[in-house]
């Protein structure tokens, strides 16, 4: 009987162990993101974990606590610039392009430490429900779109540039948390969920 008990205790030791994991969205490439207040997640530093930390460290019997640090803060973004064209000579040129404008609803996750991201199929979330307890939707994870096109006619004066660029707005809510079984600390990390809200390709022409 005690090589039982001690047997069950090995296995649960072992499946506790936490393995560090960093899963980061295509999000965190993009070219820029500015939030209007607060940090991303990769922003978090060391001072800021250790605080945070704090608030998550006093241990419950079951189940996760958080400690939300955004709360769907609005950000705005430039993901990719798809072209830029200037002019340097001594006469306008005449440019015709196509543009196809989209709407977008998406949304990407981030965790650091041993809190994790799973996929399955084009679903996405945190390992071990983490997304309920915040009580924060992850269900538009397959972008749906609207889209529509124009023609666009323009004149590249001298000393000009044209930029075209994806735009978009979303929001980012982020903190840390931590996941106990039986008073012991399972995982421990950040969590951040990003959702865009609007997308498009944006035309832009300044002076060089």
């Amino acid at each position: 009987m005690k090589k039982c008990v001690l047997l069950f205790l090995l296995i649960v030791t072992v499946w506790m162990l936490p393995q560090t994991v960093k899963a980061t969205s295509d999000y965190q490439n993009y070219e820029s993101i500015t939030m209007t207040k607060g940090k991303m997640l990769s922003d978090f530093s060391d001072d800021d974990y250790k605080s945070y930390y704090k608030i998550v460290d006093k241990r419950k019997f079951m189940g996760w606590k958080v400690y939300q640090v955004n709360s769907k803060t609005k950000v705005t973004y430039v993901s990719e610039t798809l072209f830029s064209y200037y002019n340097d000579g001594y006469t306008a040129i005449d440019y015709l392009y196509k543009l196809n404008r989209q709407m977008s609803s998406k949304v990407s996750l981030s965790a650091t430490g041993t809190i994790s991201v799973k996929v399955s199929g084009n679903s996405m979330g945190f390992k071990n429900n983490l997304e309920s307890t915040i009580k924060v939707s992850t269900e538009y994870q397959s972008s749906s779109e609207d889209k529509e096109s124009y023609e666009i006619s323009l004149k590249v004066d001298p000393g000009t540039q044209v930029d075209l660029y994806v735009y978009g707005e979303g929001k980012i809510t982020n903190g840390v948390a931590a996941r106990y079984i039986f008073w012991i600390r399972a995982d421990r990390g950040g969590y951040e969920i990003f959702t865009v809200t609007t997308q498009y390709q944006r035309l832009e022409k300044k002076r060089i």
